[in-house]
């Protein structure tokens, strides 16, 4: 039985090659990217600020006020990272996620050292932009941090309540005002007196993140810690 089981998976290895979720190359079935693309992605180096989840020398905190107490995450937006997170953004490449997800929950093991989080959820997509991409980006990492971290994973905690202006296209201040008002909680029952590890897939401002945050706050949760596969650089 054993020896037809490992015929079909080399057959099917063969026909469907695993390839580098960085780069698109082929690689080894037990792998997730090629040895390149580990040696030249942009990690977050320590020392890290633990507001924005990017090294000291890229700060961008300004003071902002923050609802969430933690952001972290183990890469830049730049180059075979950005490419990555843009497949699986955009190109419906969701077998992105694993590899994503695994570097994010090494980073929360070590960042998040000795916190305790009840629930892990995702930053939500209007019911429209969900049926438009057909899945939410935050939603796939946060089960895969889930399945490896041992947390509970909850859909649904948060709602959008109506769409906005892409947060790219906006400055710091403009994103901010942009968001208000724009979540709400679902479930408020799972989120009182629990702490929360909150996944998207890259924060920029960390606007979008923080007014999650604020509405699971004030709804009772007992600390809000952030979670994404990349931050941006610092603009020159």
């Amino acid at each position: 039985m054993g020896g037809g089981k490992d015929i079909l998976s080399s057959l099917l290895v063969a026909v469907f090659p695993k390839r580098c979720g960085f780069c698109g190359k082929v690689i080894t079935p037990s792998a997730d990217a090629c040895g390149d693309c580990n040696k030249i992605v942009s990690r977050v180096q320590p020392p890290v600020c633990i507001l924005c989840g990017r090294g000291k020398e890229e700060c961008m905190c300004k003071d902002h006020q923050c609802f969430y107490s933690r952001l972290a995450a183990p890469f830049y937006y730049e180059d075979t990272v950005r490419k990555c997170i843009w497949n699986f953004k955009f190109r419906g490449k969701t077998q992105n996620a694993k590899i994503l997800a695994n570097e994010m929950a090494i980073t929360a093991e070590k960042e998040f050292s000795g916190k305790k989080f009840d629930i892990i959820t995702c930053v939500p997509l209007t019911k429209i932009s969900l049926k438009n991409r057909g899945y939410n980006q935050g939603w796939l990492l946060a089960k895969e941090i889930g399945t490896l971290l041992n947390i509970d994973t909850v859909d649904g905690l948060l709602k959008k309540l109506y769409d906005t202006p892409a947060q790219h296209t906006m400055n710091s201040s403009m994103r901010r005002g942009n968001l208000v008002g724009v979540f709400d909680v679902i479930k408020p029952e799972m989120i009182s007196g629990r702490r929360i590890l909150l996944c998207d897939d890259v924060a920029t401002t960390g606007a979008t993140l923080n007014e999650c945050a604020k509405m699971m706050v004030l709804y009772g949760a007992k600390e809000v810690c952030c979670l994404t596969a990349a931050v941006t650089r610092k603009a020159k």
